[in-house]
């Protein structure tokens, strides 16, 4: 919980020196209708927002859910920081609720609460700062994940050894740590390249509510084929992690690197208006240490 309290204070001297520039930036300007808002104050402050249509929802390599999803958006831009909310949300009842029912060949359980399904849902809250350079775009930050209706596994050990399980609701005021919580807390860093050299890197570090402390890390590169944007990108988890469900294989406890997030998007942007536009995107995602591959086709509406 110390780390916890910790970065709540980092979040709050933020959202202070944040409160404090935005007052002094009203105080140094005239007070006029919204509608009279110059350029120059626009790019101070965005709003962007939209959703997308999804055939099934993969995340770094992860089959999450195997229904269509509906993912709606909204970002929140002032001078390099920036906090967005995403959501994704099942579209039928495709997965099941109880956390240890999740492959039937292996459990005998016929028990009508394990086998009780639900339409995948999650909701992801970032915080970032954008350092824009000559170079490239760095982003540092941190993110929020929430599984709104999956139960939560909570498991204690008595003086004799003995395991007591139970599983609760994951109520969004639940911020436990040590899996016993319904948020995930990830410090990221992301560099972003240049239009002249597009490469990213990612590095995501599960720091609060993870046992494993999971480490992801991912590179790729985007190339314009014929008006489409074509990016290749190979991403893994550092070591055994439940989180990104790189575990036991045949009896082996995973070390090392597993490659989990393997592919290409091919993507492609239709421009409607200044402040609409349509993309539509079909990946191809190969998790190794699974076994699968996954094809999948995704149409996004963006408003900025």
């Amino acid at each position: 919980m110390k780390n916890f309290y910790s970065n709540i204070l980092l979040i709050a001297l933020i959202s202070f020196c944040f409160l404090l520039i935005s007052s002094q930036n009203l105080q140094a300007q005239e007070i006029r209708k919204p509608i009279k808002i110059t350029e120059e104050e626009k790019s101070d402050f965005q709003t962007r927002f939209g959703t997308a249509l999804s055939s099934r929802y993969m995340w770094r390599g992860l089959n999450l859910s195997k229904a269509p999803v509906f993912e709606p958006y909204t970002n929140f831009l002032f001078h390099g920081l920036e906090l967005s909310f995403y959501g994704v949300f099942g579209m039928s009842e495709s997965e099941f609720k109880h956390p240890d029912f999740q492959d039937l060949s292996k459990s005998d359980e016929t028990n009508s609460t394990y086998l009780e399904k639900i339409a995948f849902s999650q909701v992801i809250t970032n915080l970032f700062y954008n350092i824009e350079s000559g170079i490239g775009t760095f982003t540092i930050g941190a993110t929020d994940y929430y599984f709104p209706d999956k139960l939560i596994k909570h498991t204690l050990s008595d003086t004799s050894g003995n395991k007591n399980i139970s599983y609760a609701k994951p109520l969004w005021e639940n911020w436990e740590d040590h899996g016993d919580g319904s948020h995930t807390l990830e410090a990221t860093f992301r560099y972003t390249g240049s239009e002249s050299f597009p490469l990213w890197i990612l590095f995501g570090y599960n720091f609060y509510n993870d046992q494993d402390n999971s480490i992801f890390a991912e590179i790729g590169y985007t190339f314009n084929v014929d008006r489409n944007n074509l990016s290749f990108f190979a991403g893994g988890v550092l070591d055994a992690s439940e989180w990104y469900r790189f575990t036991v294989k045949n009896g082996v406890v995973q070390e090392g690197v597993g490659l989990t997030n393997f592919g290409f998007v091919l993507s492609r942007e239709l421009k409607l208006e200044d402040w609409l536009s349509m993309d539509f995107s079909v990946l191809d995602v190969m998790n190794f240490y699974e076994e699968r591959n996954t094809f999948l086709f995704k149409t996004t509406i963006k408003v900025k």
